[in-house]
């Protein structure tokens, strides 16, 4: 059961990452599919947020192995507020200076990056 939910959560933070990516680049480009990728990276973090807390309870000693969780947590607490702001920045129909969005972007990416090698290889 443990591997099952090991597995669909990796899938689901895939998935996150590439709506959130795509949020990003479709508020720095004006789209009509803001909306849209708001609502589906919201879905997906939630999602996310369900099934990670699910597995930590299945196996409570995972949170005293190392910190390369707490690591992982604190850039997914990160990525999650992000994706908060530029969800509510996609509902209202405001955007926020290129630079910012660009930066945004490289960090989230970075992040999405270190998270899945984190969980992977757990190295500290």
């Amino acid at each position: 059961m443990y591997y099952i939910l090991y597995g669909t959560h990796l899938l689901l933070v895939i998935s996150w990452a590439i709506f959130l990516l795509q949020l990003i680049k479709a508020i720095q480009n004006q789209t009509k599919d803001t909306f849209i990728f708001a609502i589906l990276s919201l879905f997906f973090m939630v999602t996310v947020l369900g099934v990670g807390t699910k597995m930590m309870l299945l196996n409570p000693s995972v949170a005293k192995v190392g910190s390369w969780l707490h690591v992982k947590l604190s850039f997914d607490i990160v990525l999650m507020l992000e994706n908060a702001y530029l969800a509510y920045l996609a509902f209202k129909g405001k955007t926020i200076g290129g630079k910012w969005l660009e930066l945004m972007f490289w960090f989230s990416y970075m992040a999405f990056m270190i998270m899945v090698f984190l969980t992977m290889f757990k190295p500290i």
